[in-house]
């Protein structure tokens, strides 16, 4: 009994008349016994939750949480882009990463092009990026780190096919060691646990061209190199674009419009292919997004550089992209 209990009772007794009601006591008994049950299911409910806070926090019980419909991120049915282009979920499936098992889904085809959508949960350091290949083609490798902004890429299919089984792999083809001291050991990085909702749309063009936006100005200067040259354009009306210039040089591109960034260049000098294969930056906005690619020509003598511009993916001349490409030198 406690202390407040024992106040009911002597309040109730402590009366100088006897209680007019014979049951009163009996009555004061119940409501003290219900309060005692009160108090343990308070503190019983206490424990329980301090005891699933502890599980959480010790080492080795933690298990991850359920993916809920609630947590998972949502993909829309249909949506469309910025361009007009009008987009139509065809097939849709999640991935946990990283998996033991590949996931096979069957994407109709209409002749329409495809692209794959996904968001992510989990974390951004440390996730593995699941590849994507239509059966028979290349693996895709075009999805970034973990994200729960929805993410969009050309999906290549095979033509005039009336499906496609596009294969998911969540399993981790190698990563890496990390050494954080010299002559130290290299470790492997912690791999972490992300889903993936991935969804495949089929998407209609606009009806005419949808020219976009003029790209920015290259910057005159990048650290010691000076920007000797420059071209612009539209794809796919024009997809090449050459340069006559001498020595060590460096090439920027950037491009603007919805499929800006699948846009991809390959160069060759003279001629000849130097097997290097690069994307268009988007610059928006902020900082001029650095990514020059260097080649070293040779001194005294003109070389021709020649950049040929493809799209990867699913494309289509009413969703133009407009290009710039400097060549920088010392």
């Amino acid at each position: 009994m406690t202390v407040q209990d024992l106040r009911e009772v002597l309040r109730e007794h402590g009366a100088a008349a006897p209680p007019p009601n014979p049951a009163r006591r009996t009555q004061v008994e119940a409501r003290i016994r219900r309060r005692r049950l009160r108090s343990r299911a308070v503190a019983g409910g206490a424990i329980a939750a301090a005891v699933a806070l502890a599980a959480t926090l010790l080492p080795g019980t933690a298990q991850p949480p359920d993916q809920t419909a609630a947590t998972k991120p949502a993909l829309p049915d249909t949506f469309v882009a910025a361009d007009g282009t009008e987009y139509r979920k065809v097939a849709a499936t999640t991935v946990v990463t990283p998996g033991k098992k590949k996931v096979i889904v069957t994407v109709p085809l209409t002749g329409n092009p495809i692209d794959l959508a996904a968001s992510c949960t989990g974390a951004v350091r440390g996730s593995i990026t699941p590849s994507v290949a239509a059966a028979g083609l290349p693996p895709q490798h075009g999805l970034v780190a973990c994200s729960k902004e929805m993410q969009v890429l050309g999906l290549q299919v095979p033509k005039g096919a009336g499906k496609a089984e596009v294969v998911i792999d969540p399993m981790v083809a190698g990563t890496g060691c990390i050494q954080t001291k010299k002559n130290g050991p290299c470790d492997q990085p912690k791999i972490e646990r992300s889903v993936w909702s991935l969804a495949f749309y089929e998407w209609i063009p606009p009806a005419r061209p949808v020219i976009p936006e003029e790209p920015r100005a290259l910057p005159g200067r990048m650290g010691e190199m000076k920007l000797r040259k420059s071209e612009s354009g539209t794809w796919p009306e024009q997809d090449t674009v050459t340069f006559r210039t001498t020595g060590a040089i460096g090439l920027e591109k950037i491009c603007t419009g919805d499929l800006a960034s699948r846009l991809r260049f390959s160069v060759s000098v003279n001629g000849t292919d130097t097997g290097v294969n690069g994307s268009c930056a988007v610059w928006k906005r902020g900082d001029f997004p650095w990514a020059m690619g260097m080649h070293a020509l040779p001194e005294g003598k003109t070389s021709t550089v020649t950049l040929k511009l493809r799209m990867d993916g699913g494309s289509h001349p009413n969703r133009p992209v407009r290009w710039s490409v400097g060549v920088y030198g010392k």
